[in-house]
């Protein structure tokens, strides 16, 4: 047998697990959207206004306005098309099981795609160098957002992580707090929950997100590292509170953020799936986030 030709909801129905370590959806929430480019209106921080003393009795008090900002949107389109041959089919277990082994592999790389953006998007560009004093750089960098809403939260790739836990001033600090620590391998052999825990507990943060190096390990900015405030993943949270930003999603059908369509082809004799996606990560306060640099052996 061959796949049929055009639009399949069923596939497009399919539950794929994001990739392990892929934390795009939650620096950026998603926020879905009917057109593929458009305008919206999201909350911004409000300059403290000094309050008003010694007002004159009768004469109305100075009023200072809360208004909204306004953004704008275009989506742009990221494909995957995978296919198997005809005569691998029946080795396979029948067109059904190829049809679903095409469509979960083009949806996860429509992923990859996403995750890569988002990551570009938050990381854009060189930070402040912390590497002599890496507590101190965190906890400075946590009152720079404090204003903005959301969890604090550290963002760094997996090799970033891994230098920082194996530093000097890491490992002394754990000691201090009764950790037997001999040397760097003592703590890269703790349990992962346990250590991100400690880890957020000594840098003050909310929670530490660790992304996949393909992705989190920004080309030219490798060392950079980012502390943001993460905001509420509910469809309104940027409209009412002044978040990092959200990754506008398009819904072809109002529904599903993946299009997908099968075709055998004659010419080739190959089952063919393509998964379509279109979405913007966007920063809609770029003050709620801070970049520290220097996360990597010299």
């Amino acid at each position: 047998m061959s796949t049929i030709t055009g639009r399949r909801r069923d596939l497009e129905a399919i539950e794929v697990n994001a990739p392990e370590s892929y934390i795009g959806g939650k620096v950026l929430p998603t926020l879905n959207v009917a057109e593929k480019s458009g305008t919206f209106l999201y909350k911004t921080i409000t300059a403290d206004a000094a309050a008003q003393v010694g007002r004159v009795a009768g004469v109305a008090p100075t009023r200072t306005l809360l208004t909204d900002s306004s953004a704008s949107y275009t989506v742009a389109e990221a494909i995957q098309r995978y296919g198997v041959v005809k005569s691998e089919e029946k080795q396979m277990g029948g067109i059904a099981i190829v049809d679903r082994l095409g469509a979960v592999a083009s949806k996860r790389s429509v992923l990859r795609a996403m995750e890569d953006s988002i990551a570009g998007t938050v990381i854009d560009g060189d930070g402040t160098d912390v590497s002599t004093a890496i507590i101190d750089g965190i906890l400075d960098a946590g009152k720079q957002v404090k204003r903005y809403a959301g969890k604090l939260t550290l963002v760094m790739s997996y090799s970033a992580f891994r230098w920082t836990i194996q530093q000097t001033e890491i490992t002394s600090k754990m000691a201090f707090n009764g950790w037997k620590l001999e040397n760097a391998s003592d703590v890269l052999s703790m349990q992962p929950v346990v250590l991100k825990s400690m880890l957020s507990g000594m840098f003050g943060v909310d929670e530490l997100l660790i992304g996949d190096d393909d992705h989190w390990a920004v080309t030219g900015h490798a060392d950079t590292i980012a502390l943001v405030k993460v905001p509420e993943a509910t469809e309104f949270s940027h409209k009412l509170d002044p978040v990092l930003g959200r990754t506008m999603v398009y819904l072809p059908d109002g529904e599903q953020p993946f299009e997908i369509e099968s075709f055998y082809s004659d010419i080739d004799k190959t089952n063919n799936y393509d998964c379509t996606a279109w979405y913007q990560p966007k920063i809609l306060n770029s003050g709620a986030k801070v970049l520290l640099d220097g996360f990597s052996t010299p």
